[in-house]
């Protein structure tokens, strides 16, 4: 019987259909089990433009979404507990986390790729440990299985505009601000209290940042100001120059992702 589940395991492959420019293709990634007992690692790649929708070709602007299931090598029951990363070619390490994302439960990190992204192939490597047992997961090397990260000039793919929270047309002189700046996460939206979301806050001055998720599971990034909440929780930190900030979700958590979103205002 282990014998015929190790056998299956070797012959494992999941073929994805891919979104790319040049048109729909065929993503075939494979999990390689190299002995009995080893953890498998099955997974893709989405990007969060347009929902949840399974790529491998990405341009500024965008997240590589890398979504991953462990699964022990001799019962191919999932693997709560494992330890699991993401190794990219640029030699950064990505710790993955498991919670429930839709209908599933896997393993979940974002990667955002910016102008200073190289373009080209990235190349990566999934490993999961648990206990004595390890597991390695890496696409084919085919061109459709492989990342490729493209400059936004040559990104043939039409971005869609999206309405974010502004403050235009408020006089900043006169907003009423509040260095204690209370967050709630739901399924997909980001809002204060009383439904804002946009939050005003002194230069100068220490801020504290609160999450809370009342429906999903989520994090929260503020951009340019190098704060980040990977989860419910607080944190303190002082904006020493005025300007406006954009406040995203960087947990993947579903189809409306990329719509959660807020904005921090710091005035003089």
């Amino acid at each position: 019987m282990k014998k015929m589940l190790f056998a299956s395991m070797l012959m494992l492959l999941i073929v994805l259909a891919a979104c790319s420019n040049d048109g729909d293709e065929q993503v075939s990634v494979t999990a390689d089990v190299n002995e009995l007992g080893s953890l498998v690692i099955t997974g893709d790649t989405v990007t969060e433009q347009g929902g949840c929708v399974l790529a491998s070709r990405f341009s500024p602007g965008d997240k590589i979404i890398f979504r991953n299931n462990v699964l022990d090598g001799l019962t191919n029951e999932q693997v709560k507990d494992a330890k699991v990363q993401v190794h990219l070619s640029t030699g950064e390490t990505l710790d993955m986390q498991y919670g429930k994302h839709g209908d599933d439960n896997f393993w979940v990190v974002a990667y955002p790729v910016t102008k200073d992204t190289p373009t080209g192939t990235l190349n990566y490597t999934v490993t999961a440990e648990y206990k004595e047992q390890k597991g390695e997961f890496k696409p084919f090397n085919v061109a459709p299985s492989l990342l490729t990260i493209v400059s936004e000039e040559a990104s043939a793919a039409p971005k869609e505009d999206k309405e974010e929270p502004t403050s235009e047309g408020e006089d900043l002189a006169a907003v009423e601000t509040n260095q204690k700046v209370d967050i709630i996460g739901k399924n997909f939206e980001f809002h204060g209290p009383n439904g804002e979301q946009t939050f005003y806050v002194k230069a100068g001055e220490e801020v504290t940042l609160s999450l809370k998720s009342d429906e999903g599971l989520h994090g929260i990034t503020v951009e340019g100001l190098d704060v980040k909440l990977d989860k419910d929780g607080t944190t303190k930190f002082t904006p020493e120059k005025a300007g406006e900030f954009n406040m995203v979700c960087n947990v993947f958590c579903g189809a409306g992702h990329g719509d959660m979103t807020a904005k921090l205002v710091v005035v003089q």
